[in-house]
């Protein structure tokens, strides 16, 4: 079980320990006492927050990395090559409208979010997951991608992702 580091407000401790000891019993890495988490319980987690809990960020890491396994130990591991082009090819040559006067997100996070993606894709490591959770500053008076477009987009490639991991 990971040690992670204490902040003065953090998420609880009890409820990451009793979280990472079923995950670690579903992945065969210590005896399970508690029925088998999948990766989208993990994923859909909300820890209270305690005084004196575990730093947040080492935690999503951690559970991050879980999620993953949890994925690859569901059989979910392989994406067919041709579907793997057309999806690159998508997110290659996805265009959004720009917002200049309402919020927007900014433009550089989204470009470089869409690149590591595909270079995910191609490595076949991308997971519908990380897409989901992808968040990005937001921008006022000046150039940014509409976020409604950019949501649906994503909205959509995490599912097209997770079909194909789930064919796979």
């Amino acid at each position: 079980m990971p040690d992670f580091p204490r902040a003065f407000r953090g998420y609880s401790p009890a409820q990451v320990d009793a979280l990472i000891g079923r995950i670690e019993g579903t992945l065969g890495l210590s005896p399970l006492y508690a029925p088998p988490v999948t990766a989208d319980e993990v994923n859909a987690v909300k820890f209270r927050r305690a005084v004196r809990g575990y730093r947040m960020k080492a935690v999503d890491e951690a559970l991050e990395k879980y999620i993953r396994e949890l994925e690859d130990k569901a059989g979910g591991n392989r994406m067919v090559s041709g579907e793997v082009d057309r999806l690159v090819g998508l997110v290659r040559n996805v265009q959004f409208t720009t917002a200049r006067l309402t919020p927007g997100y900014d433009e550089q996070e989204v470009d470089d979010f869409l690149d590591t993606t595909i270079t995910a894709l191609r490595a076949g490591t991308a997971r519908g997951s990380v897409v989901k959770k992808s968040a990005f500053a937001t921008t006022r008076m000046r150039p940014g991608y509409r976020q409604a477009e950019v949501d649906a987009f994503l909205e959509r490639l995490a599912s097209e992702i997770e079909r194909l991991r789930s064919e796979g």
